[in-house]
């Protein structure tokens, strides 16, 4: 018997692709529909060359958009839809809004022949400054030659190069090109699109909250790492009766800007804060270092002479810098402490 056959091209969420070939020993295999299932499981479909047809499957009749699924003349009405009850369930809404706003962005990265990873590991670097690669695969819970292999990805593509660590010429640091630093707020800014699509139903405010209340939800689930104290750049929390961001410190300013900003938030309300290990933290004070530190912005260190500082500066080639000492803190539902007596022993 003639057994009906398609094949195409198929790419997972991470942008991999795959060859697809359909072999069925029924003629009236409705090829459309199995490849709408496969795109609803994950794949982008492409060049699929349907039996009986003059023109490969568009992405339209094979994604399950509305051209031959929403029925008109070319097809039935389109039947599927969600259950009303998993409606009331977050956890499922979250789930298929992230399916759907991670097809379109991996979608706009694939026509830049990049991956998601790609875009992430770019965006760390260019928000905590140049990384070795052990660390960038730890902070982003990603496996060490999975990690090297997008870095020298994007060696080739000159967007980013390897460096000597002119502080530990032992280590090698992953630094964003100048270049790379350019295309990737280009990309942003293309990208950035893709909110306007998912979240084309509601108005200015109201992606706002949404976006804080996401944030909220994303600290909860995934809080700051140990051994670091920042909140993510451009963070904003909407709170009854106005925002609460006039204390945010800012660790990529300098220690003596930050010395200063401790020192004039002391007799207001919120005084300086930060968050770490998943609370907020009020700073009350602190000075600067007199040594230098090199490191992310954020990053916690216990010295024997001058106790906790934090490095604070942008990080600019792995340069030692001053850093932040902390004098005196308070931690969010605990009274005032001294900073030796918060991060006691093995706790930053």
């Amino acid at each position: 018997m003639e057994q009906p056959a398609v094949s195409g091209v198929a790419h997972d969420a991470s942008g991999a692709a795959f060859a697809v070939v359909g072999l069925s020993n029924l003629p009236t295999t409705d090829w459309a529909q199995v490849f709408r299932a496969l795109a609803d499981a994950d794949l982008t479909i492409q060049g699929v060359a349907l039996p009986g047809t003059a023109r490969p499957a568009s992405a339209a009749d094979t994604a399950g958009v509305p051209a031959r699924a929403a029925g008109g003349p070319s097809g039935p009405p389109r039947l599927s839809m969600t259950p009303p009850s998993v409606l009331n369930l977050n956890a499922y809404l979250l789930y298929a809004l992230g399916k759907a706003a991670r097809r379109r962005l991996t979608e706009r990265l694939a026509a830049h022949n990049l991956r998601l990873w790609h875009l992430t590991v770019m965006s760390l670097v260019a928000d905590l400054g140049p990384q070795m690669k052990t660390v960038l695969a730890a902070r982003l819970d990603m496996n060490s030659s999975d990690l090297v292999k997008i870095v020298n990805d994007l060696v080739r593509t000159g967007h980013v190069d390897c460096a000597r660590d002119p502080a530990n010429r032992r280590r090698v640091l992953v630094r964003l090109t100048p270049e790379g630093r350019t295309w990737l707020a280009r990309l942003n800014a293309e990208i950035a699109s893709t909110d306007d699509e998912v979240l084309a139903s509601l108005n200015e405010e109201e992606r706002a909250q949404l976006a804080s209340l996401l944030r909220r939800v994303h600290r909860h689930l995934e809080p700051s790492p140990a051994g670091v104290v920042h909140d993510p750049p451009g963070e904003v929390e909407i709170l009854s009766g106005g925002s609460d961001e006039d204390g945010r410190i800012d660790w990529t300013h300098s220690a003596e800007e930050l010395a200063r900003f401790v020192e004039s938030r002391r007799a207001l309300h919120p005084t300086a804060f930060t968050h770490h290990a998943g609370r907020r933290l009020d700073v009350l004070a602190a000075t600067v270092s007199r040594g230098l530190y090199s490191g992310e912005p954020g990053l916690i260190l216990r010295t024997g002479d001058e106790g906790v500082v934090v490095v604070a500066g942008a990080d600019h080639g792995g340069t030692p810098r001053p850093a932040l000492v902390l004098r005196q803190v308070r931690a969010e539902g605990v009274g005032a402490s001294s900073a030796e007596e918060h991060f006691g022993a093995g706790r930053a």
